[in-house]
Formats: C-alpha cells, structure tokens, sequence
C-alpha cells in the first residue's frame, strides 16, 4: 500500500513539477540563444531521470522493461519476409536467446546485448530498434542475422550471473560458424566488454570456451553504443551533465550495489581499470559511440585513449 501511494506522488511530481520545469529551462535556453537538446529530448531525460531516481528497482523494472512479440514485428517487415527471414527464440541449458530475424544462409550473425543499469531491460525494449536495424542492413546488401543474448537481472541475480549467461549464449552463436558483429547499449556494453575479455583470459568463475568451440565463429568487430565502463561512477562528465542525461548517478549507485552484492570490482565488470591486454582482446573494427551530454562520455572517452595507447589501429570514437 505504501509503495502504490509513493508511486502516486512520484507520478504526481512528475507532472506538476519536473515537465513544467523542463519547459520553462527550454524557454529560458532559447531566448538566451543556448544550444540546447530539442524540447522533446529534454522532457523524455528529464522524465526517466525522475523516475529511476525516485522509483525503486521493481518499480522502475515494471516501468521501463518492453515487451514485444518478434514474430509479430517481423510481418511489418516485408522486405525481410522476402529474404525468408524467421524470428525464433532459443532456450538452453543455462542461456536464453531471440533471433529476431534469422536467414536461411547469413554472411553474419549480430549478437545484440541489451542495456538496463543490469536491474532492467529486457529483449522486447529493444526488438523495435533492432528490426528496424535489420531492415536498412538489408537494403544495402548486408543479410545479417540478428540474435538478442537475454539475461537474469539483479538484485535477483547478481554478478557474474548475467555474464555467464551471454557467455553461454556467445558459445551457442559460436558454434553456427559464421563471423560475429558483437553490440550492445549501457549495460549491455559492458557486458559485451566482459565477453571479450573473457575470451582471453577466462573469468574464474565462468567456464572457458573449449579450443573446438574457439576455432568456431569469431568476433570480426564490435559496436557499443554508451556502454557503462566504470562502474564507479565518477568521471568528470557525471557533474557536468548531471541535468541534461536521462540516467541520475544516485540510480546508477544503487544499480552498481544490486549488481554486484558486495563482490569488489574486477577486470570483467569495470573495464576502465583495464589498462592492458585491449590489443588481444578487441576486435580491429571497435566502435565506441557516446553523446556529449550524457554522464558516461568522459569514461569512455578515457578507455578509448587507453585503447588508442596500445596501437589499435581501426578503434572509432564516435
């Protein structure tokens, strides 16, 4: 009871005081001529930003968690019909999956992980998105599969849980032997980060791939969009675009504690501790995209000059 009626101010605030504040920065950026995000863009940081700082995990994991149905998307996509593309989930032992567009005879295999702070998200939050990923891919020549690694969320399951679980779902990708594009937002950056690395130099709580399972299908590039590389929480960007991100680095503090449940830090959860071993473990084709407003800019800014001190020749920072 007392949770619903928490929720009810919290909606309540958001309407009658976050939005009308928003609106009122915009007036007051736009007749001082500042550059600013687009109306639209602020009110929908400004709102998250609320919300996952005021709400808590569930909460905010009931909110913002999508559904979505793969094979239903995949008929408002005829040019993908056409190719003979199938959507289909995978089920194993100890990893769950979604092809959302699955061809008879694939160049690649996309291996998307999703971002959720590792306390939210969901296959369904990005399916939309991919699809339509998919969709331009295709117009160009480019006939991909597109494969979504799911994973259990913390506080439930916490570290290493949901890299075992893309671990074992990369071994399964890995064994169809065709070349890997590994991507990821946020979280799911991360998580791609620990992939690889692990791939190198084995997590010691995860099984290794054995040397048939590597001489399968192998990751050619990789393209993370925001990933979260320092868990701590506390590059320089975090203060100056405290008020312009959709993420609030209280939420982040308490998504890093839920996650990790006491273990310290490691080489496979903050990659930006990592100052060695990128050249082996980054693909020649790395791309690293991150915004200048948001919080997570200054630290990836940081691992890509790490990177760049090593002499990989093909990192983008975007």
């Amino acid at each position: 009871m007392f949770e619903d009626t928490r929720l009810t101010a919290y909606l309540i605030l958001l309407k009658y005081y976050v939005i009308p504040r928003t609106r009122l920065r915009a007036l007051i950026s736009r007749i001082l001529g500042k550059q600013e995000p687009t109306l639209q863009h602020m009110l929908a940081n400004a709102t998250i930003r609320w919300l996952s700082s005021s709400l808590s995990i569930h909460q905010f994991r009931a909110l913002s968690s999508g559904q979505g149905d793969a094979n239903a998307l995949l008929q408002n996509c005829p040019t993908l019909l056409e190719e003979k593309a199938t959507a289909e989930t995978i089920v194993g032992d100890d990893y769950r999956g979604h092809y959302l567009v699955k061809y008879p005879n694939p160049t690649h295999i996309i291996f998307y992980v999703y971002g959720g702070g590792f306390v939210s998200g969901s296959p369904g939050s990005v399916m939309p998105y991919l699809l339509q990923l998919s969709v331009e891919l295709q117009a160009r020549g480019f006939k991909a599969d597109m494969f979504v690694a799911e994973y259990d969320l913390a506080p439930e399951y916490p570290y290493p849980g949901a890299l075992r679980q893309v671990v074992s779902a990369y071994r399964y990708i890995a064994s169809r032997n065709r070349p890997i594009i590994l991507a990821g937002d946020s979280a799911g950056g991360n998580l791609c980060l620990g992939l690889l690395r692990h791939l190198v130099k084995p997590h010691p709580s995860i099984p290794p791939l054995t040397e048939t399972e590597g001489e399968t299908g192998s990751v050619v590039a990789t393209c993370l969009n925001s990933p979260w590389v320092n868990l701590q929480n506390n590059g320089e960007s975090y203060r100056q675009n405290a008020n312009q991100d959709c993420l609030d680095k209280g939420a982040l503090d308490r998504w890093r504690k839920a996650y990790l449940d006491g273990k310290p830090l490691d080489e496979y959860a903050n990659p930006i501790d990592c100052l060695d071993g990128w050249k082996e473990v980054l693909p020649q084709k790395t791309l690293l995209v991150a915004g200048d407003l948001e919080l997570f800019v200054a630290d990836i800014q940081k691992l890509a000059q790490n990177v760049l001190k090593l002499s990989l020749p093909t990192l983008c920072l975007r």
